[in-house]
Parts: structure tokens; sequence; C-alpha cells
């Protein structure tokens, strides 16, 4: 019998939504690539997975950061210069995890690191920065209107 590493899935609810549908759209996703790590290191089939999740990571930190702090901009969110902050954090910390990993030759316990991170991530930058720039987004998208 397979020995199992336990990591608790990621669900969505709504204290995740930004009430902006493409970032919330681009969270969901990062909350997919992370609960499919959870399970193959789970499966001790972590090595795989990460190669994948860093492919991802590098792609989304393009594509979703950049279209997030184009909108904070946009919108002159007060946050927004936090956000950048934090979004070069993330790219720094996992710049460093990568190597960590690479050098460690695939050690699953890297991996589990890179999942508590990328938990971390989910639980304190969606819920405190990014519900604040949908906020600041939405009210000023309302402004806008006649």
């Amino acid at each position: 019998m397979e020995n199992t590493i336990s990591l608790q899935p990621f669900t969505w609810d709504d204290s995740l939504s930004t009430g902006v549908p493409m970032i919330d759209a681009h969270h969901k996703e990062l909350i997919a690539a992370v609960n499919d790590l959870g399970l193959a290191i789970a499966h001790h089939k972590g090595s795989t997975a990460i190669k994948k999740l860093f492919a991802f990571l590098k792609f989304y930190a393009e594509w979703h950061f950049e279209h997030e702090e184009a909108c904070a901009a946009k919108h002159k969110c007060a946050i927004a210069e936090v956000n950048q902050q934090a979004h070069a954090t993330f790219i720094a910390t996992f710049g460093h995890l990568h190597d960590r990993y690479k050098a460690s030759d695939a050690s699953e316990t890297v991996a589990i690191e890179i999942y508590q991170q990328l938990a971390d991530w989910l639980t304190s930058h969606i819920l405190k920065i990014d519900t604040n720039i949908g906020r600041c987004i939405r009210s000023a998208t309302q402004a806008q209107k006649p």
C-alpha cells in the first residue's frame, strides 16, 4: 500500500472573490494548479507536477500580475504599489524555490515547501490585497457609469 501525504485542497469561496470576473478566473486557475500539486505530492508524484507548476507560475506571473497591476493603475487603486511589491516578492520567492528544487534533485521536502508558500499566498495576498483591488476597480467602474 502506498504511503500518502495529506495536503488540504483549496476550495474557491466568496471570501476569495474580487468581484472582477477576469481576476477571479485567474485566481481559480491558480487554485487548480495548487490543488494539482498537492494531489501529486500526496501520491509521491511531485516531480512532474512541479515542472508543470513552475511553467504555469512563470506564465501566471507574466499574464495575471501584468493584467492585475494594469487594472489597479488604471483605476488609481491606493494599494496598487503594495500589490506590485507583493508580486515582485512572489516572483523572487518562487525563483529561489525553483533553484532550490533543482539543486535538491527534486526533493519532496522542497515540493511541500512550494505548496505551503502557495497556500500562504492564496490565503494572504488574495484575501488582503486582491480583494481590496477588486473593491477599488468595482467602485471606479461604478463611478464611471452615467
